[in-house]
């Protein structure tokens, strides 16, 4: 494979087919005062925390909410791009069966759009399911090789499955995202890539030379990739050029989000793991526009750095799955 994916080669992969704090509103510690967070932060902020299920909170008034109760059955759930539509994907199996329900509906008024049971090639209870950026498609990812890379329509009728890339099988670790015009962008590898509709072929955006790197995110325009190397937050053009670190501090940083607009990142700062498969940080926010900032939970942050807290709380919110902004 490596004589495939080179520089000089950005052709076709053959493929088989079957995801110190802003000033203004905040108060000398950098937490939201009353007149919450700065105008220029809009969206809502969702995120999955401990037993508390899934929470929002809502910009620039920092108002913080429930969006989803704890459920140990909900697999995960996904945002639509305009911010109108959820989708759930939550595991109903029973003995010797294995459905898993996804659900689209509206966020206001939580009329089902449409409503489907998947069963996975493998038999899997544990898919995940994400929404293209125009809520016409479904990328549903599993830890099973024999689920590789499922693509359904929004009502479920299947529409291609990527098994492995010339006869390499997908890991499960490996990252998975939709782009505009409902391509995908995967990694596998040290390799970034890009495949497009109808999905039978790829192109190189970059080859990694790092020992430790992941967590990629792209911003709704698709132009701009974050990603995780070594212990801070990076970010790069699409076509893979300028590539240049964003935050630091004496710990690790991961899990970054770009916000709607694509003028700031949501990153989780001290990172860190709780178990055998678990993980936690703390969520800060910082500008989008190439500097570095420190975002260390001990020493001084630097201006612009937005920490995370709900109108009327004294504390930053912390995080150990699923962040989105919308």
């Amino acid at each position: 494979m490596k004589n495939l994916l080179t520089r000089s080669l950005l052709g076709l992969l053959l493929l088989s087919l079957g995801a110190a704090c802003s000033k203004s509103g905040n108060d000398e510690l950098g937490n939201p005062g009353e007149t919450g967070y700065p105008s220029s932060l809009t969206g809502t902020i969702y995120y999955d925390w401990a037993t508390e299920g899934i929470l929002q909170m809502r910009l620039p008034d920092g108002v913080g909410s429930s969006f989803i109760p704890d459920n140990s059955k909900l697999n995960n759930f996904d945002i639509s791009a305009d911010g109108k539509q959820k989708l759930t994907v939550v595991d109903e199996q029973t003995l010797g069966n294995y459905p898993i329900r996804f659900t689209l509906s509206d966020i206001a008024d939580g009329r089902v759009v449409n409503e489907f049971v998947y069963q996975s090639p493998a038999r899997n209870a544990y898919c995940k399911g994400f929404l293209s950026p125009d809520k016409s498609h479904i990328l549903v990812l599993s830890n099973d090789d024999e689920d590789g890379i499922t693509i359904l329509k929004n009502n479920g009728e299947f529409v291609t499955r990527i098994k492995d890339i010339n006869g390499e099988a997908l890991g499960f670790n490996e990252t998975r995202l939709w782009l505009p015009n409902n391509a995908l962008l995967i990694t596998h590898k040290n390799y970034i890539i890009r495949i497009d509709p109808p999905y039978t072929a790829g192109r190189l955006v970059r080859e990694m030379d790092y020992q430790q790197w992941g967590a990629l995110a792209v911003n709704q325009s698709g132009t701009q990739l974050a990603l995780q190397i070594a212990n801070h937050i990076y970010t790069m053009n699409m076509d893979g050029g300028n590539l240049q670190q964003v935050t630091t501090s004496n710990f690790t940083e991961s899990e970054p989000v770009f916000s709607p607009d694509g003028k700031y990142l949501l990153v989780g700062s001290e990172y860190k793991q709780t178990g055998p498969f678990g993980f936690m940080w703390y969520m800060k926010i910082i500008p989008n526009d190439g500097k570095m900032y420190n975002v260390d939970p001990v020493a001084e942050n630097s201006p612009g750095v937005i920490p995370v807290v709900w109108k009327g709380r004294d504390r930053m919110e912390a995080a150990g799955g699923q962040m989105i902004w919308r």
